[in-house]
């Protein structure tokens, strides 16, 4: 990657502060997200990376031009404790969450910006305590949801500072070079693969509207239009959408928003067999179907959290009679249908043979048990770095059928590096090597025809392992046990269970700054929606079908990072007077590395669970592959022997 220099962000900034002063800002709010409200960015939306230099998937900027000639007319929002460093924060800031915030510091200018933790100061306390009253703040509507801006909005207006809206990013007019949007073909997802023909998903989606006599509902989001018609695209990588927008009505007729030119000849009329009839419009003309959706006088059903400001504050403006809530195809698409987890099952059989292949590669390489001179051991690894290591995990996973693509960049972490939970090697000038640092970090995912993958492994990979990283191991890895263990209530959200996770962790003065699960799509997005286990937006009652991840965490700057991830279907439970209660059933088919597990910190019940996976693993791996090697075969069985 090819390292810009902090002048040229230094000159960017001040090309940002010419627009502000022509749109007579006092400050300006660039939000990470694309007009689809995705955090998972092309190109072309890159814009708080090409402002400042940060990659990360979950900031905003806050820029404030002129901040020595401001008069501050609010007392401070914080203790006296904390002012000093309050008021030593820089007019500019980059607000992310604890993900994030060691890459921040290795990513942007801190002479210019100041990094913080949005849970302990949001970006309107921050303009709160900077600016004076009458202050001018601009955002853009189509970057934002209809919710937060809201939220900005009115935490702002208790300090009479005024959010000012644009239709369009300011960053875009200073931008001369900005890459092209992407405009991938549209692919038909095959029913054989999806489970439920698109023609269904659209009658049911209609009498759900018909039911609640509502006349249409807009949905913004790609991956829930994909999944509603059964299609896939490829304008981002790693997640297989199509960029549109749709309007669905109660008496079936769709709309799509769609370029044209994502079509040919030879598909339309398979497309018309696959999903039905629907009514085809440039992107373009999307804002007259809202004008004509106000002059009719509708019930239109949008979700505030999934729809942009600009899309709301349109219908807000007419007649139409607007009803808010969860976009109606997020639950049925989290809750797999039969066909959809038999194909993740087979997906994950795919990537654990690919990923018990690769570890024993892995393994046959460092050869750690049998280091004798560190000096010669750092040079028979020295060609090894965190790019290669990625490289050759995917080449196991691309021999495996129907392979597409990965389902997320892959975190590729030695040493030091693991600390950054969403560290990228494809960021910086060098990747590490291999060397003095005893445990190496991956977290990777591939999208299958089948199913989509994500796992989290963190493995011994050279010499000066010590106590305190095998402890911190078996903590984690107790952590993750407990939450895979765990029996539940229907009705119990993530938000629940996420403390079962944490206690282990908790119990000797530690914890993790991200949720401990995600929701995963099915050849959709890696980080899917409505459900998730973390100590916060996660209070949807996790549902039978729904597939998650389970990834505790540890992570000691400058020093090592842990985390172990599995993922899980929730499935009713088997166990004799619990058959009206949930349980998690793993996916993932992968061995824990047992070199760094202290056994006496597992319970018999740990060990137990432990023993009984890896039975599971070996017996599930050896069948779904006959092309294992005698030596691969030999290191799976090491890899899950009893402990």
């Amino acid at each position: 990657m090819t390292k810009i220099s902090k002048q040229v962000y230094k000159d960017r900034l001040h090309s940002l502060f010419d627009v502000m002063k022509t749109k007579n800002l006092d400050a300006l709010i660039i939000t990470h997200d694309d007009e689809y409200l995705s955090y998972e960015l092309s190109d072309d939306c890159q814009r708080i990376l090409y402002v400042c230099g940060f990659s990360g998937s979950a900031a905003n900027l806050v820029i404030i031009k002129n901040i020595n000639e401001t008069k501050k007319n609010h007392e401070p929002l914080i203790n006296k404790q904390t002012q000093e460093q309050y008021t030593e924060l820089k007019a500019c800031a980059l607000f992310t969450d604890g993900r994030y915030l060691v890459q921040a510091k290795e990513q942007i200018d801190t002479d210019i910006y100041s990094i913080i933790n949005r849970s302990e100061l949001n970006e309107c306390e921050f303009l709160i305590h900077k600016l004076p009253r009458q202050a001018r703040v601009g955002i853009d509507l189509t970057t934002i949801s209809y919710e937060q801006y809201l939220e900005f909005k009115k935490a702002l207006k208790t300090a009479e500072i005024h959010l000012i809206g644009y239709d369009g990013s300011l960053v875009d007019l200073i931008w001369d070079d900005r890459p092209k949007a992407p405009c991938s073909a549209v692919q038909i997802y095959p029913d054989e693969y999806n489970g439920l023909p698109s023609l269904v998903k659209r009658q049911n989606l209609a009498s759900s509207l018909r039911k609640n006599n509502i006349d249409a509902t807009i949905i913004s989001s790609p991956q829930n239009i994909c999944w509603l018609l059964n299609i896939r695209g490829r304008d981002k990588a790693s997640l297989p959408v199509i960029n549109s927008r749709l309007v669905a009505y109660s008496n079936e007729a769709i709309e799509w928003y769609v370029d044209e030119e994502r079509f040919n000849d030879d598909i339309l009329d398979d497309l018309e067999e696959h999903y039905g009839h629907i009514d085809i419009f440039p992107p373009d003309r999307f804002d007259d179907l809202l004008e004509r959706l106000n002059s009719s006088k509708c019930t239109v059903y949008v979700d505030p959290k999934a729809t942009n400001a600009k899309i709301i504050g349109i219908l807000l403006e007419g007649a139409t009679k607007l009803i808010q809530g969860l976009d109606l195809c997020e639950l049925p698409k989290a809750k797999k249908n039969y066909l959809e987890i038999a194909g993740m099952h087979k997906a994950h059989l795919k990537d654990g043979v690919a990923m018990c292949r690769f570890l024993a590669w892995l393994d046959d390489v460092t050869q750690v048990d049998n280091i004798v001179d560190l000096d010669s051991y750092i040079k028979k690894v020295e060609d090894i770095d965190e790019a290669k290591l990625s490289e050759r995990a995917e080449s196991f996973r691309k021999v495996e059928g129907d392979y597409i693509e990965p389902s997320f960049d892959t975190i590729s972490a030695i040493g030091a590096n693991a600390a950054m939970c969403h560290y990228n090697f494809k960021e910086i000038n060098t990747p590490k090597k291999l060397g003095v640092d005893p445990i190496y970090l991956i977290d990777s995912g591939a999208h299958y025809l089948e199913g989509t993958t994500d796992i989290t492994r963190t493995v011994l990979v050279g010499p000066n392992l010590d106590d305190e990283i095998k402890r911190m191991y078996t903590l984690v890895l107790k952590a993750h046990i407990s939450l895979t263990t765990t029996i539940f209530p229907r009705g119990t959200s993530g938000l629940q269970l996420d403390a079962i996770a944490r206690r282990p962790l908790w119990d000797y003065g530690f914890d993790y700054q991200h949720g401990t699960g995600h929701g995963v799509g099915h050849v959709l997005s890696v980080h899917e929606g409505p459900q998730g286990i973390s100590t916060k937006y996660s209070q949807v009652p996790l549902e039978e079908g729904m597939v998650l991840s389970i990834e505790p965490g540890f992570y000691k700057e400058n020093h090592y990072g842990i985390r172990l991830e599995n993922l899980v279907v929730v499935e009713k439970c088997t166990m004799q007077g619990c058959k009206h209660m949930l349980c998690f059933v793993p996916l993932t088919a992968v061995p824990f590395d047992k070199r760094l597990i202290v056994r006496e910190m597992l319970t018999t019940k740990e060990r137990e669970w432990l023993n009984n996976y890896h039975s599971h693993v070996n017996s599930l791996v050896k069948s779904a592959s006959s092309t294992l090697s005698d030596f691969e075969v030999n290191w799976l069985n090491q890899a899950t022997a009893e402990i």
